[in-house]
């Protein structure tokens, strides 16, 4: 019903709206740049920068998948889904650096979770039919607002106000039942200043890999009221996702009997991905089913060598439907834009947003333990395991005030910036189901929820910039930035780990109060001239632990502050019909948080500091356009990433020990040395055909270089067609019908694009440290898969 009473207004206030009022076009787009200004790249700027324009953000945003697939077809970027498909659950990285080393923003504000400090982008579903632009900034890259870019930084820029009325109706749906489907509004000017604009849109599949079927959308109302040279805006963007999960991965076995080649002296010829997808496994899901055994405890397979799996099931015989992340975040955003004179240019803005989500997950005989529990039944037997479903979730609350100021002129052109955020969350825990009867009644008397555990947060983030580019003797600019950010980070409460006291197990206690003072700066200068750009840049840049570097080191300190100097050296040309650049790049981190493979006093990895690491490399760009009708584009990410005087703490024997293996230059983990992607676009009048393939490098699940404990090298190709048709006359208002074929991973490739793995030395089972106990967790993306679409524009 909600629905259809937001469509009837929209074709309301479309149909009353006939005026329009000329305003001042070129005051209307500086109020617009003035609302990201504070953390883009300033023109010429000596940064390694992408940009991604609206019509690319159009067109992707029909395929129903997340930013980060969109992301990844520029330099040094890797993304995946955990469904397989790139929809609900997606991540990426760039230069090897993982989300919590990304800054994103939306218009400015931070949108990483201040405690995680990443951001989930299946909480962002169709973000890309809500934006006019996004740029990626490589590197430390300019000063933003909100953590830390140490990988590099996002920032998305929302769609501008139409003054014209309009309708957009889009539909998409392809294979796994996938579908999406949306409608963007405007009403035009209303009263000479007012435009109220909207959209709806939502994803749902029923995913590649089992038991990540699920639902995720995104909503957007605005209200914008333009003066001559001001601008007032309230823009309410919502979220919402129940979205199967997969975080596990395909893994290759159960429990403490792995089918990696060579366990235990077999042989099942599993050493990848691929290898599971020929045995029947490449969609299993251990949250969702896990492996048959026979009475021997050995794998089942069935007369075709397939290896065999079963649902889990509850106490009353029926199958546990799947593990889900529901989660519902809504941001307001409350902007004033004021150009006063040719010169200036400022925008505040206030912003709140709210979260609240869970996930809800199977376990399978787990410990009582692992909750806490001692549970003795009614025959006085303690009963050591059960199967559980535990509820695991938080509430957030953030809010803040961002202020930007521009100065510009023929010379100079300033910036300078405040940002004040504070955030209060919860984290809660509960077992909703436990199948041991006895257990159930006595934990969950009443049907009530077994709670165990609860905590707060408490984060202020506190910062300040000044930014300036000086432009002098015709071709020359100087850059400096200088940014200063306070934070503050509070918890207390009970954490979900356990200590056992005595014949009794006490919830490991937060009381974290920690604050730290960082000074950013940043310096660099290019030369411009007749489509020629050389730049050289310097910046320094700090990051505090996130929340999970402080609880799950139970009783060990927190590790310090990691820091970074970025060095980057780059050349670009534009031509008449050609372009080509390189980007040259040195990362030099100090103290970067690293697992080593020791655990902490509650069972935990243990995060430390590692004194010296680096990240080197060069990145290519190039594009050509000989015909008018014809485009050929490509980059290529080359890099070494190299952590330097590097002690494992290898597990021996299921963790019950611990053995210091030291290695002198080892490769960081989840970093390909090459990332490439070629483009071949063919437009002519209504019809445009895009081919993209791309290619990643080996990439190592841990720091030790390993090939066992690795991910191949992968390739894959993508097709995507589109017709435009614009009727001579309108037929029933219809302006533009586009229909549109999407075709991925067209040569059906089975491969994972991460993962995760476990290792263990197991010398008196036949595991020496050469060839150590494995299992590893590969998250796949799908074969050969298609969606078409249909957008409609009235």
């Amino acid at each position: 019903m909600k629905k259809i009473i937001l469509f009837a207004a929209t074709l309301a206030c479309v149909a009353v709206t006939k005026a329009q009022v000329t305003t001042d076009t070129l005051k209307q787009q500086q109020l617009d740049e003035v609302v990201v200004a504070g953390v883009r790249v300033q023109k010429n700027a000596p940064y390694a920068v992408s940009n991604i324009k609206k019509s690319e953000l159009e067109s992707f945003s029909k395929s129903g998948r997340e930013l980060p697939l969109l992301l990844s077809m520029t330099p040094g970027v890797l993304a995946w889904g955990e469904n397989g498909l790139g929809t609900g659950t997606a991540a990426m990285r760039i230069r090897g650096a993982a989300g919590s080393r990304i800054n994103i923003t939306l218009d400015g504000i931070a949108l990483n979770s201040p405690e995680d400090q990443t951001v989930f982008w299946a909480n962002m579903n169709s973000y890309a039919a809500l934006m006019r632009s996004v740029q990626i900034q490589r590197g430390i890259g300019t000063s933003t607002n909100g953590d830390g870019a140490f990988g590099g930084s996002v920032s998305l820029a929302t769609n501008i106000p139409s003054k014209k009325p309009s309708v957009e109706v889009s539909g998409s749906y392809g294979s796994y039942n996938t579908y999406n489907a949306g409608v963007n509004f405007s009403s035009g000017l209303l009263f000479n200043h007012l435009i109220f604009d909207g959209a709806y849109h939502e994803t749902a599949t029923d995913g590649y890999v089992h038991g990540t079927s699920g639902r995720s959308g995104s909503y957007y109302g605005g209200l914008t009221w333009l003066g001559n040279n001001f601008r007032i805006s309230y823009k309410n963007i919502g979220n919402f996702e129940k979205t199967g999960q997969a975080w596990n991965g395909v893994v290759t076995g159960s429990n403490d009997l792995s089918l990696m080649d060579g366990t235990y002296g077999t042989t099942t010829g599993i050493t990848t991905y691929k290898d599971m997808y020929d045995r029947g496994l490449g969609k299993f899901n251990p949250l969702y089913e896990y492996l048959q055994t026979d009475a021997s405890g050995a794998f089942v397979k069935d007369a075709k060598g397939n290896y065999l799996t079963t649902r889990y099931t509850m106490r009353d015989g029926s199958l546990w439907n799947k593990t889900t992340d529901n989660f519902y975040q809504n941001h307001n955003l409350l902007s004033f834009a004021f150009h006063p004179s040719k010169h200036w240019s400022h925008n505040v803005t206030l912003h709140y947003t709210y979260g609240y989500g869970y996930y809800s997950e199977f376990k399978h005989n787990t410990k009582f333990a692992k909750f806490g529990l001692i549970f003795t039944d009614n025959s006085g037997q303690v009963v050591k395991k059960s199967d559980f479903v535990r509820l695991k979730g938080l509430t957030q609350h953030t809010y803040g005030i961002a202020y930007t100021s521009n100065y510009k002129d023929e010379n100079w052109n300033v910036t300078g910036g405040l940002n004040l955020q504070q955030f209060r969350g919860g984290h809660f825990g509960y077992l909703t189901y436990i199948k041991n009867t006895e257990a159930d009644a006595k934990y969950r008397a009443g049907g009530h929820n077994y709670k165990y555990y609860d905590s707060d947060a408490h984060k202020y983030d506190y910062s300040g910039f000044f930014k300036a580019n000086y432009h002098f003797a015709d071709y020359w600019n100087v850059f400096m930035d200088l940014q200063y950010r306070h934070v503050e980070y509070m918890t207390d409460g009970e954490n979900d780990r356990f200590y056992k006291v005595g014949n009794t197990y006490q919830n490991q206690s937060l009381n974290i109060s920690e604050r730290y003072d960082f000074v950013n700066p940043k310096a660099g200068i290019s030369y411009y001239r007749g489509g020629h750009k050389a730049y050289g840049s310097i910046a320094y840049a700090n990051r505090e632990p996130e929340r999970n570097n402080f609880t799950e080191n139970g009783s060990y300190p927190a590790p310090e502050p990691e820091r970074m100097m970025d060095i980057e050296l780059g050349y670009q040309y534009n031509g008449r019909n050609w372009n080509a650049g390189i980007n040259l790049y040195y990362m030099d981190y100090n103290n970067q948080f690293v697992q080593t493979g020791a655990q902490s006093d509650i069972g935990e990895n243990l995060t430390t500091n590692i004194k010296s690491s680096y990240r080197m490399g060069a990145e290519i760009e190039a594009g050509w356009s000989p015909l008018s009708w014809l485009t050929i584009e490509g980059n290529a990410a080359l890099s070494r990433n190299i952590i330097k005087d590097f002690d494992e703490m290898a597990s021996v024997d299921w963790e019950s020990s611990f053995r210091k293996i030291h290695y002198g230059h080892s490769t960081l983990a989840f970093s390909p040395s090459a990332i490439l992607n070629g483009m071949l676009n063919l437009h002519y009048k209504g019809f445009e055909a895009m081919w993209h393939t791309n290619f990643v490098s080996r990439q190592y699940l841990d720091n030790t270089k390993n090939l066992t404990r690795s991910l191949p090298c992968y390739s894959q190709s993508n097709l995507n067609f589109s017709y435009t048709i614009r009727p001579a006359k309108h037929i029933a208002g219809l302006k533009e019908a586009v229909l549109g074929m999407n075709l991925n991973n067209i040569f059906n490739r089975h491969y994972a694009a991460s993962g995760w793995v476990y290792s263990s030395i197991l010398d008196n089972n036949g595991h020496p440290n050469e060839n150590r106990y494995t299992q590893i967790g590969f998250i796949p993306m799908a074969g050969f898969n298609i969606m078409g679409n249909i957008t409609l524009k009235f």
